[in-house]
């Protein structure tokens, strides 16, 4: 039978999660409904992401076990299928969005008519220029979210565009549950469709035969995805218990 594709999208977040909170306060747990972080993840990550559409009862016992345990601090929850209701539990809804998915062969349409160019982040002082785009936060008040112990992972690409030589945007790739994961893009002074169809032409030669997911919330960029050979397969909404947006 074939996968479910939001599920092996879900899970491939739920691994880029887990990848990025080991370099902080160490690795979650996999269990075979949930991921959790129970220490505390970095800025905009989850605390919590649901990796099956079954179960939902039970998943919403788990998390209120974890937020009766630790009262004092935020919780995000990741709800991959958009079945759980938290709110009896003092969460909110931080937005809806829609998962994606791209074929592991591109099409013949393109958003584009520019020439792709991209390449991969390799050295700490790239990725940490490649944060200070990514977070638009002045480096006083930034908190590292990308450790480069990262960068040593196969499965991990930090991706910059470029176009007619100026550095456009950019996202990170991660291979995991059988597809290749899109997150963090970011695009500055050009088409977002520019940067996703680079990202997608990026991830089909690093990682060649496999479906391309990610998920967006905001309209312009989904849009702007789409235009690139993206399509919505489900939807997922994330809630929290207090100020923070995971990604």
């Amino acid at each position: 039978m074939k996968s479910d594709i939001v599920e092996q999208a879900a899970r491939n977040n739920a691994l880029w999660c887990d990848a990025v909170c080991e370099t902080h306060n160490g690795a979650g747990e996999f269990h075979d409904d949930l991921w959790i972080d129970r220490f505390g993840p970095p800025p905009a990550y989850p605390d919590v992401v649901t990796l099956t559409r079954a179960g939902a009862a039970a998943q919403t016992r788990t998390i209120s076990e974890l937020v009766r345990a630790a009262p004092h601090r935020s919780w995000a929850v990741k709800d991959s299928f958009l079945c759980l209701d938290l709110r009896d539990d003092g969460f909110a809804p931080l937005f809806d969005a829609e998962w994606i998915s791209a074929p592991a062969e591109a099409s013949g349409a393109r958003a584009s008519t520019q020439k792709l160019q991209w390449g991969r982040v390799d050295d700490e002082p790239a990725l940490l220029r490649w944060e200070r785009v990514w977070s638009q936060e002045p480096a006083a008040t930034r908190t590292r979210v990308f450790m480069p112990r990262l960068l040593s992972n196969p499965d991990i690409h930090f991706v910059l565009v470029v176009a007619q030589g100026a550095r456009v945007g950019g996202g990170v790739l991660n291979r995991g549950a059988g597809v290749v994961g899109v997150s963090n893009v970011f695009a500055s002074a050009s088409d977002l469709a520019f940067i996703w169809e680079a990202l997608a032409d990026r991830a089909r030669s690093a990682f060649p035969g496999l479906p391309i997911v990610s998920y967006e919330h905001e309209k312009e960029t989904l849009r702007a995805a789409c235009r690139s050979g993206f399509a919505p397969v489900g939807r997922l909404r994330v809630w929290r218990t207090a100020a923070g947006a995971p990604s």
